[in-house]
């Protein structure tokens, strides 16, 4: 099966990030929506099996606990509501893979904080971890992670760890689902509101009147246009749409609803290419032979076994320059630290795990996170 895309979506994503609120997975009183989950579910597994890559952001963990929990009186006291995530995890997830199962599709469940997507290090875990996941068709469910998260490395909300997940893997589109099906020139409420279809990427999203958030939601329209703005700097187009329809997914990826945030006019490797080069280490050199030279040119990714010396020091997540006799001819994010790369190079990739205890990687740096200099 093809998926007849929408005009705006010519290209044909390979990878698609969708962001759910709580107020479409659960009801007011803390019980999952089945019949939005189902709906969802079913469309994330069609596309999956389609070849497509999917990551889904999923909040609902804090209501669906709700309803187990005598409320404290205090709606902003985090340790109830760090109580009721922990409750509703567990639940939020068990009805997700049931719902899975009956496609065939299995799923995996990721939590994070802002700091695992700030820390090089964990970030570069964060992002090998989820496309291992995709790549073995299994499709991650991510949330904040509301048990342990606190004020000072909250994410804050879905809609910003959505557009920071679709920034670190590389996604070729976000769908925000919410109530309304995008944006309106005045709350949909308002008789006579008119629905805006689409928005270029040089439009004033600050002019835009948003409409208030849901009970049972920490976000709202404001920190979804936050998200928009964010992801179609980079390069990244966006849909708003509701949730509230049979196909809450295939229809925004292949119909004219909801709202189509154009982006800024980059291609995918130009971005990941100028924020690899923004941070590079200009002291940190990997000195490679020959034959990782002509490797790399034919898009391989850099093993021990064609490492020759190391300059300069550096930590795994950093980002170095790959250097073949005189000259760099490449750079990019080194999965180890400089002293663990001296103990394993000119060896094979088998050997990394007797060499060092652990193997975080079967490569020094991936092909994925590499770019050959012109």
């Amino acid at each position: 099966m093809n998926l007849k895309l929408r005009p705006e979506l010519h290209d044909g994503p390979k990878r698609i990030v969708v962001k759910v609120g709580s107020a479409a997975i659960t009801a007011e009183q803390g019980r999952i929506a089945l019949t939005c989950l189902e709906n969802l579910v079913h469309d994330l597994a069609q596309l999956s099996k389609m070849g497509i890559e999917v990551v889904l952001v999923s909040s609902g963990a804090i209501s669906t606990g709700r309803g187990y929990l005598e409320d404290s009186g205090k709606k902003q006291d985090i340790s109830y509501l760090q109580a009721c995530s922990a409750i509703g995890q567990p639940l939020l997830m068990a009805a997700y893979q049931k719902e899975f199962e009956r496609y065939g599709v299995m799923t995996a469940q990721v939590l994070l904080t802002h700091d695992d997507l700030k820390n090089r290090t964990r970030n570069l875990n964060t992002r090998n971890t989820i496309l291992r996941l995709m790549q073995a068709g299994i499709i991650p469910i991510l949330n904040e992670n509301d048990s342990v998260s606190f004020e000072e490395i909250t994410v804050g909300d879905n809609d910003q760890l959505a557009a920071m997940v679709t920034e670190l893997i590389e996604g070729n589109v976000l769908i925000l689902l919410t109530g309304p099906d995008g944006l309106y020139d005045q709350d949909p409420s308002v008789p006579g509101a008119k629905h805006i279809q689409s928005l270029e990427f040089q439009a004033d999203l600050k002019e835009i009147k948003t409409i208030t958030k849901s009970s049972v939601g920490r976000g709202g329209m404001e920190t979804k246009l936050l998200a928009v703005r964010k992801l179609t700097t980079l390069g990244i187009p966006v849909i708003i749409a509701t949730y509230r329809r049979k196909d809450p997914i295939m229809a925004p990826l292949c119909e004219k609803v909801g709202t189509f945030f154009y982006p800024k006019k980059l291609t995918a490797k130009n971005r990941r290419k100028a924020w690899i080069s923004t941070i590079v280490k200009n002291n940190a050199f990997v000195i490679i032979d020959e034959g990782a030279c002509k490797a790399l040119s034919k898009n391989a990714s850099l093993l021990p076994i064609g490492i020759r010396d190391i300059q300069g020091h550096f930590k795994r997540g950093d980002v170095v320059n790959i250097k073949f006799q005189t000259r760099v001819i490449a750079v990019g994010i080194s999965e180890y630290d400089s002293k663990d790369i001296i103990q394993v190079m000119g060896k094979k990739s088998s050997e990394i795990i007797s060499l060092l205890g652990s193997c975080p990687s079967d490569v020094i740096i991936h092909r994925d996170n590499m770019f050959l200099k012109d």
